[in-house]
This record gives C-alpha cells, sequence and structure tokens, in this order.
C-alpha cells in the first residue's frame, strides 16, 4: 500500500513532566482540577517511552504499540532507545520508497541494507556492528508485530539466537547479515598507551611527560577516576556511569582488591555480577567525593538546586541487602525498594540528607552538582582526545569502549599465560584451583567481562586477539599478572577448592 511523499515520522520520548497550564484538555487528562497548575507528572510507566508522530501530528500505531508492549517495558532504557531510532531510520526510509512498515519485502530489506552500508549517497553510512544492531530492532519489532497485529513475515527465516545473534538468513535464503562485524571495529590500547592517553588527556601533561604551569583542568580528578575505573574493572560505560556511593568500599587491610557487585538494573542484559576494584583506583574516586564531588555538592545546596530536581526521592536508610526506605520529596509517600532493581534513570534521583541539606547518591555529577548522565561522559573522552591531538600525538584516540576491551586483552593474556604454566605467583594447588573452574582462558575473560555465556566472549573478541603474535599476547600478561587478584576470583566461586584460605591473603 503506498502512502503520501510528504510524510515522515519525527522520534519522541515521554518527558517527566509535561506543562499543562491553561490546558483544560490536558488537566483533565491528568485529573487535575486547578487551572493554575503549571505542570503534571507523566505516569512513570510512560516516562522515557519512545513514540513516533508523523509531520502532522497523527501517531505510528504500530510502533506506539510496540515500545508499549511488555517486550520492550521489560527492556532497559539504553536498548528502548536504539531499537527506536533504528526503527525511526527504517520507517522513514520506507517513506521514501512509497511504502508502508507493514508493505515491505525482502527487496526492500535488501536496499535498505544497500543504503544504510554502501550507498554513496547516504551521507553516513554505518558498520558491521551498527547494522546488526538495526536487524534486532527490526526482527523484534516485525515478530511481535506478527502476532499482535498480522503483520508480515519480514524475517521470518532469520536466525535469531539471544540478543546478540540476531542476524541470519532471511526468507528464500537472502542474507541480511553484516559480512564484517565488530573484528575490524575492535580495537584496545597498552597499558602505557592507556597511561600516556589519560595523562596528556586528561591530567594535562605534556608529551614529554612535563607538567604544564597554565593547566587548568575541569573536572580532572573526577575525569581520571572515571576512566581508571572502567579500565581497570572492564565494566560498560553506563554500568559505571551508574554506581551509588553507597555501593562503595574499601577492601581488607591485607588486600589491594575488593569485589563489588554491578546492579542487575543497570547492567546490559538485567544481569549483574561481580567486578573487581584495586586499592589505587578506589584511591583516585575517594580524592574525587572528597574535592570536586565535594564541592560542587555544596554550590548545588547553596543555590537550592536539588529543591529544585523533579521527582527527588529521599533515601532514609538501607539495609545490608542493598533495601532502602525512600520518600518522595514531593508527596511524602514512602516505600522500601531494592537498590538492586533501580535502573541509573531512577538512580539519577536518588538523594539523602546531611549538614548541607539534600545531597545526590549518584556517585559521579556534573561540574554543577547534578547527577552525571550516561551521554555526557562521551564530551570527557571527546575533550581528552582533542588534547592529545594537540600535544602532536597521532592515532591515539580513546573511546569508552576500548577500556573495556583494552580490559579483556589484559585477562585474556593472563589466562594464556597460566594455561601454559607460566611463572605468575601462583603455586600448583592455585593453578590447578584456576584450570578446574575456568576450563580455558575465555571462561576466565567471560568471568571478568560479566558476559552470560562464553560463546558471547569468544565472538566479540576472538578474531582480533588471533591476529596478536602468541608470544606477544604472553608477555603482555607477564607485566599485567596479579596473582593476588586471580586468588579473589577464585574464591568467589564456591565450587572452588582452596587448600588453605588465608594463602589468599599471604599471596598479596
Amino acid at each position: 500500500m503506498g502512502i503520501k511523499q510528504h510524510v515522515s515520522w519525527k522520534l519522541f520520548f515521554f518527558p517527566r513532566r509535561v506543562s499543562v497550564m491553561g490546558d483544560e484538555l490536558l488537566l483533565r487528562s491528568f485529573e487535575q482540577q486547578q487551572i493554575a497548575v503549571e505542570q503534571a507528572a507523566i505516569p512513570s510507566p510512560l516516562v522515557g517511552r519512545p513514540f513516533f508522530l508523523d509531520n502532522d501530528g497523527n501517531p505510528h500505531i504500530a510502533l506506539n504499540q510496540f515500545f508499549g508492549s511488555g517486550r520492550m517495558r521489560n527492556r532497559s532504557e539504553g536498548t528502548n532507545r536504539k531499537y527506536a531510532h533504528a526503527l525511526s531510520v527504517w520507517v522513514n526510509f520506507l517513506v521514501r520508497q512509497g511504502t508502508n512498515w507493514d508493505s515491505a519485502t525482502e527487496e526492500d530489506l535488501l536496499d535498505y541494507k544497500f543504503w544504510r552500508r554502501t550507498d554513496e549517497r547516504n551521507p553516513r553510512p554505518v558498520s558491521g556492528s551498527t547494522w546488526t544492531g538495526d536487524v534486532a530492532a527490526l526482527s523484534l519489532f516485525y515478530d511481535w508485530a506478527k502476532k499482535a497485529l498480522n503483520g508480515p513475515d519480514l524475517l521470518g527465516g532469520a536466525d535469531i539466537r539471544g540478543t546478540r545473534r540476531y542476524a541470519g538468513r532471511a526468507t528464500d535464503g537472502i542474507m541480511v547479515k553484516a559480512s564484517t562485524v565488530r573484528g575490524a571495529d575492535v580495537k584496545w590500547l597498552s597499558p602505557g598507551a592507556y597511561r600516556k592517553w589519560r595523562d596528556i588527556g586528561i591530567h594535562g601533561i605534556a608529551a614529554n611527560g612535563a607538567e604544564r604551569t597554565r593547566w587548568r583542568p575541569r573536572s580532572q580528578s573526577r575525569d581520571a577516576a572515571f576512566v581508571d575505573g572502567i579500565y581497570g574493572s572492564g565494566l560498560r560505560l553506563q554500568e559505571w556511569a551508574s554506581v551509588l556511593t553507597t555501593e562503595l568500599r574499601e577492601p581488607a587491610p591485607s588486600r589491594d582488591y575488593v569485589t563489588l557487585q554491578l546492579a542487575d538494573a543497570c547492567a546490559k542484559g538485567s544481569r549483574g555480577h561481580p567486578y573487581w576494584l584495586r586499592r589505587q583506583t578506589l584511591n583516585s574516586v575517594a580524592v574525587y567525593i572528597e574535592t570536586e564531588r565535594a564541592t560542587a555538592v555544596r554550590k548545588a545546596q547553596a543555590f537550592g538546586l536539588y529543591e529544585r530536581l523533579p521527582d527527588v526521592q529521599i533515601v532514609e536508610s538501607v539495609n545490608e541487602k542493598g533495601r532502602a526506605r525512600i520518600t518522595d520529596a514531593a508527596t511524602s509517600f514512602s516505600r522500601t525498594v531494592n537498590l538492586n532493581d533501580l535502573n541509573p534513570d531512577q538512580r539519577r534521583v536518588l538523594f539523602t540528607r546531611d549538614d548541607g541539606g539534600l545531597a545526590p547518591l549518584m556517585l559521579w555529577l556534573n561540574e554543577d552538582g547534578s547527577p552525571r548522565p550516561k551521554r555526557a561522559w562521551y564530551k570527557s573522552f571527546s575533550r581528552a582526545n582533542e588534547r592529545v591531538r594537540r600535544s602532536g600525538i597521532d592515532r591515539m584516540v580513546c573511546h569508552p569502549h576500548m577500556l573495556r576491551h583494552s580490559f579483556a586483552l589484559r585477562w585474556y593474556a593472563v589466562g594464556r599465560l597460566i594455561w601454559e604454566r607460566r611463572d605468575v605467583g601462583l603455586n600448583n594447588n592455585h593453578v590447578l584451583d584456576f584450570r578446574q573452574q575456568f576450563g580455558d582462558t575465555w571462561s576466565l575473560v567471560q568471568t571478568m567481562l560479566g558476559h552470560s555465556t562464553v560463546e558471547t566472549t569468544r565472538s566479540i573478541y576472538l578474531e582480533p586477539f588471533l591476529t596478536l603474535d602468541v608470544q606477544l599476547i604472553l608477555q603482555y600478561g607477564l607485566s599485567e599478572v596479579d596473582a593476588e587478584l586471580l586468588l579473589q576470583v577464585l574464591q568467589t566461586n564456591p565450587r572452588v577448592r582452596l587448600d588453605e584460605p588465608s594463602e589468599i591473603g599471604a599471596s598479596a
């Protein structure tokens, strides 16, 4: 069925609050009685949900129902946003073809793949990994539409397996999978290269190692602690950005590492997992908390910033199991929640009270004291990359996920060392414990990254690591191995046998 060529679809997201001043229809819909009310709160299940309108204000019935369905309500905000942007590009491509979503054919899909990936007329062609994400969004939408709206079976023959292995063969053998995914996109930094990037890009050190006398940093301790945390823990950007101050703790006096727990609601796929931070990294975080963060909070309190924020939730108490008693600042309604179940958006409105008034529970704050969202961190990386470029160093660019890949390479190297029975500071019993728990190098990397299956780890990291010389990997591992952390990882698994528990502390 054809459509009007002038139609285009615009993507929006429900805000937390909406202006209703003088609008009787909106006032009635939000059950507000007073015409002077300026704003009304959007019902919490709707906040952040994507919705589509055309340029005449008409809704896209299918897409809006899809994002309101249980399939999408139970997915993270990041997944909803990513899928919404992917489907927005798709339906607007179909508009230019004179086609509706429910009339699309395999030829339309192949034309779309060509335009998205290869066509010179497309000013912004995408990578193989982005296209794979597009196919995931299309597959989920059309699978839902087939059952809910009797929609077409556009990707009925696709090989859809889990959250990563989306793509495969469309009907009649039509290939929609990207021929190159991730392998060509993966990069990592050696420990020395990372330190140089951080020192120049964030600390403002000159390329020759000299300190700059006129250096005026912005959020230096915050940004340094943040990148050290990702590089040292292997967490994703969103995961590390969502941590609360109450979720950190110091290592035991005899330990150099501490085991922390990532919340389910903040982890990819809602699968929280343990992660490990070194005392040195925690010290960097502590410096940030005691200096820049404390200054930002005091300024925000002096300006009354926190009292003006919408939907503030005051944390009255938190028990040892992470259950918190919170009170809505506007309504005084109290309830008990598990911090493990609160996503990054919900965490950004958590506050406590101190001597100065309200204080945010989120670890990472903007310079004005407001909780820092995930997207703001890309600016920090961009600023650091620009400083490195201006210093005259070529081809040293770092993006958040590169730090996770660099973390993976370190632990792949360590695993190879142990598997090769090299001297890494473990006795024979500890090596046996390691081999019994992990089986092979990839299982170690899976544990450190928090992947649900070792197949996921292999699919992302196997190809680029195979291109590295084995001896180079082993030497790399020798420079990075830490026996104490290896033993601490072993101890967290109840199936692992350790002859002497005291050996963990003694081997540090």
